[in-house]
């Protein structure tokens, strides 16, 4: 057990339903959005999905910006919905009065000022499939390193087309496997890969509340991880613990590991191979669209170069 909790494929399921009705019982209708401002949290999943099966819209955001930077992807995002976590309440009490567009708040986690109760909401619905299901859509927004964020938008059926993302993890429901999610879900990557591609393919997921090195490794052996997404950084954190740690973690259940964000220096590429197998998939761009991927096979055919 979590700390913020666990969720079967049923019960996520079951309170998708009753948050889909919560939100359309508080007048969001297709093509609404909803702002996302939460930590790795199993509520996250549900919201996503309630969005998708109603035919909203969802930005995830992150709870951690300063409220000045909140309230402007809440506002440029047009959301009539902001689900909080009672981690960022202070900000959030701010954005909610400074959003006033805003006709649906729910607090995930414990209170915050101007918002309902999430838990209240669902239980007051009913659990069991809607009957008119519209499919959703998202909208992350870019980092923002020139000017304020971007949103970007891409038709509901958008895919890459890119074999790293497509057909290379080999995802096979109900034969155990579990996927790590190794970073803040308001990230591209981690929401993606690590959340919502995972349980769209009927495998498990696995949220980590925060990166650490020796704790993934720790839970890759407890959970039998079989996929997951990182970051160049994570595999520097991973390469300098401890040699003994290192050597006796079993990584062996590992068949699919995804990373991007940033250009992988070449020792530390051909170190995480070493380490965890020829799995090792690289993409460039998420956000906006990505552009390209390499494998461990085709990068260890190009020494001295790193996988673009």
């Amino acid at each position: 057990m979590s700390v913020a909790g666990d969720r079967t494929f049923a019960q996520l399921e079951a309170r998708t339903n009753q948050l889909a009705r919560a939100l359309r019982r508080a007048g969001l209708q297709a093509g609404d959005s909803v702002a996302i401002a939460l930590s790795n949290r199993p509520e996250y999943a549900e919201i996503v999905h309630a969005c998708l099966r109603t035919g909203l819209r969802y930005t995830p955001v992150n709870q951690q910006l300063t409220e000045d930077e909140v309230v402007y992807i809440v506002n440029d995002c047009e959301a009539r919905a902001v689900v909080g976590d009672a981690h960022a309440a202070a900000t959030l009490a701010g954005v909610a009065k400074a959003s006033p567009h805003v006709d649906c708040l729910l607090s995930v986690g414990g209170s915050i000022a101007g918002f309902s109760s999430y838990e209240d909401s669902l239980d007051a619905e009913d659990d069991t499939l809607i009957d008119d299901p519209v499919l959703g859509s998202r909208m992350l927004y870019t980092s923002g390193t020139t000017g304020r964020p971007k949103g970007v938008v891409r038709p509901p059926s958008y895919s890459t087309g890119l074999t790293a993302l497509t057909t290379a993890p080999k995802y096979a429901a109900g034969t155990g496997q579990r996927n790590l999610c190794t970073g803040p879900l308001y990230h591209g990557g981690p929401h993606g890969y690590g959340m919502t591609v995972p349980l769209a393919n009927g495998v498990g997921i696995v949220l980590m509340e925060r990166w650490d090195a020796a704790t993934a490794l720790t839970l890759i052996e407890q959970h039998h991880i079989t996929h997951t997404h990182m970051v160049p950084t994570m595999f520097h954190r991973l390469l300098r613990l401890p040699a003994l740690l290192r050597s006796s973690a079993d990584v062996t259940s590992l068949q699919y590991v995804l990373h991007g964000a940033a250009p992988c220096p070449v020792e530390t590429k051909r170190a995480i191979i070493d380490w965890f197998g020829p799995i090792v998939w690289e993409y460039f761009a998420a956000t906006e669209g990505a552009g390209a991927s390499c494998s461990s096979e085709e990068w260890l055919a190009r020494p001295g170069t790193v996988g673009r």
